[in-house]
């Protein structure tokens, strides 16, 4: 019971108490999800009340969610510098419709393209998209294009087309957002080793995570400085 003190969940008598070997985990998506160690099988359902549940809000100031080697879901208390595979937001989960959680039901008519790709960087990709002058194809190639990607804008007006590329561009370029928001945001005080693109939290590339990468730029570093301060003696 020390991981449920842990994370604020005490030990209680109520119908949501889970029966001996049974274990209350969360999906990536913040859908819960029931194991049960003694038949080595999980289910969506809670195994007393039949309920289906999902969690509601953010995670508390200073977490974050991460995924092991094995795709189990884990988190991360950066104040407390420990990790724990309990949600600290099992507290508060809501109950859900009856019905399987399913990635579709992520997204819905309302859902701009924006959203879709929160969180994925695209640099170094290259995507086409046709009728991206207008419409559906304008704010996917915007989005795209503002996730890092090198978007090829297909259309059969060369005049509008242009106009689409000014209107990217023009919101492209507002690059100081993101350093804005990463140097003002209460949510990120005190946490470092980031990387943000577009104001949202991507992984960063393979190249980006190289520490022979990391070194060699250590030591171009140190060799222009020297040579700037070398000139400058001089």
């Amino acid at each position: 019971m020390a991981a449920l003190r842990y994370a604020g969940l005490d030990d209680t008598d109520s119908e949501d108490e889970l029966p001996p070997g049974w274990e209350q985990r969360t999906t990536k998506d913040g859908w819960v999800y029931y194991a049960n160690h003694a038949e080595e099988k999980t289910q969506w359902e809670h195994p007393k009340t039949g309920k289906r549940k999902r969690i509601a809000g953010d995670l508390p100031y200073g977490w974050e969610q991460e995924t092991d080697e094995n795709g189990q879901v884990f988190f991360v208390d950066h104040i407390n510098k420990r990790t724990t595979y309990l949600d600290p937001r099992l507290a508060f989960t809501v109950d859900d419709n009856p019905t399987k959680p399913t990635s579709r039901q992520r997204y819905d008519g309302g859902t701009t393209a924006m959203e879709i790709l929160q969180g994925r960087d695209f640099t170094g990709k290259v995507v086409v998209v046709t009728g991206a002058n207008s419409g559906i194809g304008f704010e996917t190639a915007k989005s795209f294009a503002l996730h890092g990607a090198h978007v090829i804008l297909a259309c059969r007006n060369m005049t509008r087309a242009n106009e689409a590329v000014s209107q990217i561009l023009g919101e492209w370029q507002q690059g100081a957002a993101t350093t804005v928001y990463c140097a003002a945001a209460p949510e990120l005080e005190g946490l470092g080793g980031m990387y943000f693109n577009n104001c949202c939290r991507c992984m960063p590339s393979a190249e980006a995570q190289s520490e022979e990468t990391a070194r060699a730029l250590w030591a171009l570093s140190e060799r222009l400085i020297q040579e700037g301060l070398g000139g400058q003696s001089g």
